[in-house]
């Protein structure tokens, strides 16, 4: 068996957010990977310079794969360094994206071509599904519509939520994120677990003020806390509360997510397929998380790909399903896998488990 033709394609999924109902679109880069033997992988990158990516794969990644067996996915990208250009070791950036959505599509026929699912290809830790938590708390939302959302998430039976944070004034005060987490505490009970994304806006003394007003809120982790993930910032911030940390690279590259977790910068260890080199880069970082006793989560939502990766893996610990993102495996997917009372439940079926709408995939074309 080997690739005969590699094809990406940017999407651009409308959708209507959540609970306010406000139409929005979703951007992706679809991959299609097919094979002489009539098996086809799909894979995805997340809208992050989705134009970009998909031009590298169909000008550059696509004539190298080409010909290759689909199953050496190991040696596939050892020969990207040398035959491609040496940053496809370091896998960050556009070039981490692209490798992620074709490593994705690899996966996913080497799971149909052995009738298998991802997740017991990778280690099999879990079998059928693996708990997730729920970012519904938007920092696009009002108060009365955050504190909305999660009571309703917490009454469907999913006992964690995250909350992303607004950073107002470019993250110079903390006091409105603090209102609105105080708010949701308040509404949701103390049995949620809630975790806050920072998505990396605040600076160390913003970060810190911060972690000292919530600390009596019982905060589950804290993600991405700082400007940039820092490390030196996180490993400073760590000092001064007992909300556990947890973060992936800014860059991405696995050799990062290495530091981040030999200095111990962080309580929890996350990633994200669709950026971090795809399943082949993060299982690695997933197995370094667990020789340093620390959790792993996936982050930056869709969850179907990344729950692959915490069911196949002995630390995998949550994965993230963000529910604008779940919105576009609605409108994309074929009877996706189901999200209940805070499980990812899998489909029986081999690979990524998963079955496009071709009508779908034809009518969000985004050029």
């Amino acid at each position: 068996m080997v690739i005969s033709k590699v094809e990406a394609s940017c999407l651009k999924v409308p959708i209507k957010t959540p609970y306010s109902g406000e139409p929005r679109n979703v951007g992706m880069v679809l991959v299609r990977i097919d094979t002489d033997d009539g098996i086809t992988g799909y894979g995805i990158a997340r809208d992050l310079e989705r134009f970009g990516t998909r031009e590298l794969i169909n000008r550059d990644v696509a004539p190298f794969l080409v010909g290759r067996d689909p199953l050496f996915i190991e040696e596939i990208w050892a020969d990207a360094s040398e035959e491609i250009t040496a940053t496809y070791k370091a896998r960050m950036g556009v070039v981490g994206r692209a490798i992620s959505a074709c490593d994705i599509a690899l996966w996913d026929i080497k799971g149909k071509f052995l009738d298998q699912p991802i997740y017991k290809l990778l280690g099999g830790a879990r079998q059928d599904s693996v708990p997730v938590y729920i970012t519904c708390g938007f920092n696009i939302f009002d108060i009365d519509e955050v504190v909305g959302i999660s009571v309703k998430m917490a009454q469907e039976g999913h006992p964690y939520l995250k909350y992303q944070v607004v950073a107002a004034d470019r993250g110079n005060d903390v006091s409105v994120d603090v209102e609105r987490l105080q708010a949701i505490r308040h509404a949701v009970g103390n049995d949620i677990k809630l975790i806050i994304d920072g998505n990396a806006r605040f600076d160390l003394n913003h970060s810190r003020e911060f972690v000292r007003r919530i600390e009596s809120l019982n905060i589950s982790c804290f993600d991405h806390s700082v400007y940039t993930r820092d490390v030196r910032l996180m490993l400073e911030l760590r000092k001064h509360t007992s909300i556990p940390l947890a973060a992936r690279a800014f860059t991405e590259s696995p050799w990062d997510n290495r530091e981040m977790i030999v200095s111990g910068a962080v309580d929890i260890m996350h990633a994200n397929v669709m950026d971090g080199g795809g399943y082949t880069t993060c299982v690695k970082i997933a197995h370094m998380a667990e020789l340093f006793h620390l959790p792993f989560a996936t982050g930056g939502g869709w969850q179907i790909h990344n729950g692959h990766l915490i069911a196949g893996i002995a630390n995998g610990w949550l994965s993230e399903v963000h529910l604008i993102f779940n919105e576009a495996y609605n409108a994309l997917l074929i009877d996706p896998p189901k999200v209940e009372n805070g499980r990812l439940y899998f489909s029986k079926k081999p690979g990524l488990g998963i079955e496009f709408n071709p009508d779908a995939i034809v009518e969000f074309q985004d050029p």
